[in-house]
């Protein structure tokens, strides 16, 4: 009885539209999709779903299905079966993860066969072209993890948004002058010139590596002290290069005349820490008792040689105690 009773349904329901062929749809239905399009060019009086509109027919109108919008539930862009009016910029529908930042329709980079890769991508209209070592960089290197939030983040890009300098800031000079994308490598900079700078460099210095000196934080003073100790305390009154040369640091070019004690005779050849014990320099006796006291108490007893006469009273020779 209740087959029977739907079949009877069934054929009163299409009676009617038939004998009502000449009436529209909208007389009755209510449209959801906001066209001006015949209903019949899509639906039947027999099953109002599914439609028999294909994906042929969507390429007659002002977007074409093409590439991974072919697989798209016709609800995803179509919310409560609407038609029109629908936006048809990508951005409608896409978030920008470039957040405006790239000139251009979408698909001067994208098509619609996938998001990724994007194979009409030209970096150097963005104003930094990738050479060298960045040519071979996968998107996600630079746009991703912390670089990418260093970016994001960042009002102006530079080099130091990507990269940590292992030197310090070489007086404010530009990255590039040092290491150019032209090289594979940023190890491979160029040679410095640091006879532009207040320092040049001479022998030991010239082979020193660049952050032996340079280490990360504020450049180091144009002087010796910014990089070796003093061993004199601070009590020399002259300058270290006017001793000390960057060939070899212990062999002094210091002018002892220019003391209250030139040196003469044995004196000439003695080694400074024979008489400047312990690194001091300054304030020490200069008479001939104060070291030789020891060599006065085995000498004869006659004359007595521990008395006040000075001893070059007798001992007329710098280079021998023979009288």
């Amino acid at each position: 009885m209740v087959i029977w009773a739907l079949i009877l349904m069934a054929m009163a329901l299409a009676e009617p539209h038939t004998e009502l062929a000449k009436v529209a749809c909208r007389a009755c239905h209510v449209d959801p999709h906001g066209t001006e399009r015949p209903c019949s060019d899509c639906h039947g009086a027999t099953a109002w779903v599914p439609s028999s509109f294909s994906l042929t027919d969507h390429a007659s109108t002002k977007f074409p299905l093409v590439g991974r919008h072919l697989v798209v539930p016709c609800a995803s862009c179509h919310p409560n079966g609407k038609l029109a009016p629908l936006p048809t910029a990508c951005a409608r529908c896409h978030t920008d993860p470039h957040r405006g930042l790239l000139p251009g329709p979408c698909d001067k980079c994208h098509t619609a066969n996938g998001w990724r890769p994007v194979p009409n991508f030209d970096h150097a209209q963005t104003g930094f072209a990738l050479t060298g070592p960045h040519a071979d960089l996968k998107c996600g290197d630079c746009h991703q993890g912390d670089r990418g939030r260093a970016m994001h983040q960042a009002a102006t890009v530079t080099c130091r948004t990507c990269h940590v300098p292992d030197h310090g800031p070489f007086g404010g000079r530009a990255c590039q002058s040092c290491h150019p994308t032209s090289v594979l490598t940023f190890a491979g900079a160029l040679p410095f010139d640091h006879r532009q700078t207040a320092f040049p460099l001479a022998r030991r210095h010239k082979v020193q590596p660049c952050n032996a000196c340079h280490p990360p934080g504020p450049d180091p003073r144009a002087d010796c002290a910014a990089c070796h100790l003093d061993p004199h305390g601070g009590e020399m009154s002259v300058e270290c290069d006017d001793c000390h040369r960057p060939d070899r640091w212990r062999l002094t070019r210091f002018d002892h005349d220019n003391t209250g004690f030139p040196l003469h005779g044995q004196h000439f050849v003695t080694p400074c820490g024979t008489c400047h014990t312990n690194q001091r320099w300054i304030g020490l006796p200069q008479a001939c008792q104060d070291c030789h006291a020891l060599d006065a108490a085995r000498g004869p007893a006659t004359p007595p040689h521990l008395t006040l006469a000075p001893c070059d009273d007798c001992h007329t020779s710098a280079w021998t105690w023979a009288l």
